[in-house]
């Protein structure tokens, strides 16, 4: 799939402005240990009369189990079938928003009528929408050096893994031995905080990754304002998520008047209303709406 950053395709600079403006997401202060998913009778209990539904997930960990290599990462038996049989659904719009890129995300789940957002939401493709964050193609060089950099750091450090996704990067440790995590942390943030980076990007972690992104105020959660703002202003939205990353989201949805859904085990705080025990548990729920 052909880059567009840089280029005016899907977006006007006036547009985003004013979804800039407009959009003002609340912060959530305070973390709590979720409800267990009460079935979707009870999330939609509020909703009167004919609703529409927004339906976002995350990718690695939700509608894939985590895998110990990445780039193994397949969408679990039978989501497939869901996903398009819930998109195809009167009323519902779906979308994985991702950290993965959005060409890997596309080839990997491979249906055409979702919303895909890769790299957080920085760049967006669905029908009637083609996005890519405005301010994002001056980090681009840099990130190519610090993955430059980082490979060179980590040669030595077994399973310590760079993937360059033009937009973002992310140093995956998955497979790497516990002793040599701290080493990699501090390798990264070195490298992130030399001349000419220091201040032009930031460090988020996830799981069993580090990530490194241009420093713009955009995340998962401005993501979900934006396609909902674009796309299904009315909807009601859900996100569906298991990493720290998910958490904007999360919020996002509550402050439209939706809810966040973490997939993850018991004791976990998160700012989500609910929780699904794993991947799979997200696979039985998605199969139960496709019913509702």
């Amino acid at each position: 799939m052909t880059s567009h950053v840089g280029s005016s395709e899907g977006y006007l600079r006036e547009s985003w402005d004013e979804f800039a403006r407009s959009s003002q997401i609340r912060r959530m202060t305070e973390t709590n240990p979720p409800t267990d998913f009460p079935g979707w009778s009870a999330v939609f209990g509020r909703c009167a009369g004919e609703f529409a539904v927004l339906l976002l997930l995350d990718f690695d960990g939700t509608l894939s189990d985590i895998v110990q290599d990445p780039a193994m990462a397949v969408l679990r038996k039978g989501n497939t079938r869901t996903l398009n049989m819930l998109s195809s659904k009167p009323g519902y719009a779906v979308g994985i928003v991702s950290g993965r890129s959005l060409e890997d995300l596309m080839e990997r789940v491979a249906l055409p009528n979702l919303i895909y957002a890769g790299n957080h939401g920085m760049e967006i493709q669905a029908p009637g929408l083609r996005f890519v964050h405005p301010d994002v193609a001056t980090y681009i060089p840099g990130l190519a050096e610090i993955a430059s950099r980082l490979r060179l750091a980590l040669a030595e450090i077994p399973g310590a893994n760079v993937e360059d996704k033009t937009l973002t990067l992310t140093v995956h440790f998955r497979q790497t031995p516990a002793q040599y995590h701290e080493k990699i942390h501090a390798l990264v943030g070195a490298i992130v905080q030399q001349p000419p980076m220091f201040g032009r990007y930031r460090i988020t972690h996830a799981k069993a990754a580090i990530e490194v992104r241009p420093a713009v105020d955009w995340h998962k959660g401005r993501a979900l304002e934006l396609i909902r703002s674009r796309l299904h202003p009315h909807a009601f939205p859900i996100y569906i998520g298991d990493d720290r990353t998910d958490e904007d989201a999360f919020k996002a949805a509550q402050d439209a008047g939706g809810c966040g859904i973490f997939v993850g085990p018991a004791g976990n705080t998160t700012c989500a209303n609910f929780r699904l025990d794993s991947p799979a548990a997200v696979s039985a729920a998605l199969a139960d709406l496709v019913s509702r």
